[in-house]
């Protein structure tokens, strides 16, 4: 277990997967990206057919941040618990090596892969809801 101060939260410290902050380099890029995957809407074929990819895109990413929220909501349970047993005892060791072991996860390749297909999945239906957008209210 790394952290020691009960008073500093973890979430200080992480960033979410969700709020990363990107360099207006990457989000230029990523804007030009789906602009060209996907323009503006001129037909309701093409509305119908983005709102479809939108529909499966968007059961695809609230399933990634499920699994995601369920990784960090149990650290953070883990944390507050391991700062109310004392540090000598065995349920400590147990707590203890629950929380690294989801640290580990953290770091895994896998959890990385899901974590950047998150980013793309939440910039893209951003994208395409605005293309949608912008076709309705003409």
């Amino acid at each position: 277990r790394r952290r020691r101060n009960p008073e500093l939260d973890e979430s200080q410290y992480e960033t979410d997967y969700t709020t990363a902050v990107e360099s207006g380099d990457e989000r230029e890029r990523d804007r030009d990206q789906w602009a060209s995957l996907y323009p503006p809407i001129s037909s309701d074929g093409t509305r119908q057919r983005y709102k479809q990819e939108f529909d499966s895109d968007l059961r695809r990413y609230k399933e990634l941040c499920a699994d995601m929220d369920a990784i960090n909501d149990r650290l953070g349970q883990l944390g507050k618990q391991l700062d109310n047993v004392p540090e000598d005892s065995p349920q400590y060791q147990d707590l203890a090596e629950e929380y690294n072991r989801l640290k580990d996860l953290k770091r895994s390749p896998d959890y990385q892969t899901k974590k950047l297909e998150t980013k793309t999945l939440r910039n893209k239906l951003f994208h395409i809801k605005r293309m949608v957008g912008d076709y309705d209210k003409v």
